[in-house]
């Protein structure tokens, strides 16, 4: 075949192993992954790097893939769910059943995990017959997941989409400002102002999380410094909140029950941040993962506030 002799031909174990060795963070526990040694796993990777003729993985802790890494770790991944796929078809063909379910690996933001994407789940595991490896991060850096080729999609508070990915707009998860009724009489008794904020005690996710900040500046346009506790979960964060540890910005669907019971008081009613969400996946994707961004699609408009639903 014309060109045929430019085409480089590749192992498939090898990219698996860097695959596995990508998703895992290291050599160890991606040979365990796939049942064969350490020495294995680095063999095939060393082999696959001198065929390709340049490094494919920077070794680490964790280990991370170069971008001639990630895209062959995207290639695994679309291979294994056009596979699944294949089967399928096979399988009606014949008229014989098959039991195995395709598993997607994604990344999704932690309050989004916590509120409306077990929807998704439930819906995916029913309809599509879809097993998840879910990767939780913050909204603002969920995509880096997909950029490594960890995750086959995200979903993320970026609009720019990844090179390769397509972008879908979900709607928006609103945040609100909430402290206990302890709390709140006990540092907000004059009212709600920069200078009763001032060394409070707050709560943040991790060190990327700035919404406490934005707040703020939505409120009174500067910031102050708080007394910040890092709560890396979500249900230890609204725990904090509840029992009077510090105050914190909850997604609205979740603070509104705790509101209306009396467990929780709004800081600010008129003010809140809005966090619009996005879907990305590559733009080669399979059946299988265009209809699961269908169906997350669905879900999100019946959870999330309304935003621009766009498509790039």
């Amino acid at each position: 075949m014309r060109g045929a002799k430019n085409l480089l031909k590749f192992d498939y174990d090898a990219i698996v192993a860097l695959a596995a060795v990508v998703r895992e963070g290291r050599f160890d526990l991606a040979a365990q992954s796939l049942n064969v040694t350490q020495s294995a796993v680095s063999q095939r990777i060393k082999q696959l790097e001198d065929r390709v003729g340049s490094v494919l993985i920077v070794r680490g802790r964790p280990c991370v893939p170069t971008e001639a890494g990630v895209q062959l770790c995207r290639y695994v991944e679309q291979v294994e769910l056009l596979q699944y796929e294949l089967n399928a078809r096979m399988n009606a063909l014949s008229g014989t059943a098959g039991n195995a379910a395709a598993r997607i690996r994604i990344s999704v933001n932690n309050d989004s995990l916590a509120t409306w994407f077990p929807n998704v789940i439930k819906r995916a595991k029913n309809e599509l017959g879809i097993r998840f490896d879910i990767f939780p991060d913050d909204q603002e850096h969920t995509e880096n997941r997909l950029k490594t080729g960890e995750a086959l999609a995200v979903v993320t508070a970026m609009e720019t989409p990844v090179q390769g990915c397509r972008r879908v707009s979900l709607g928006a998860m609103d945040y609100i400002a909430v402290a206990s009724p302890e709390f709140f009489d006990a540092n907000f008794s004059d009212g709600v102002s920069l200078e009763s904020l001032k060394g409070s005690a707050c709560l943040a996710f991790d060190r990327k999380d700035t919404i406490q900040d934005q707040w703020m500046m939505n409120c009174f346009g500067e910031t102050v410094e708080v007394s910040t506790h890092m709560m890396p979960s979500y249900e230890g964060y609204v725990a904090c909140c509840l029992n009077g540890t510090a105050w914190g910005l909850v997604p609205s669907v979740a603070a509104q029950p705790h509101i209306e019971q009396g467990e929780l008081i709004e800081l600010s009613p008129k003010n809140f941040v809005r966090v619009s969400l996005h879907w990305q996946t590559s733009t080669q994707s399979s059946e299988i993962l265009r209809r699961l961004g269908d169906l997350v699609l669905e879900v999100a408009k019946a959870h999330l506030s309304p935003d621009m639903y766009r498509v790039d």
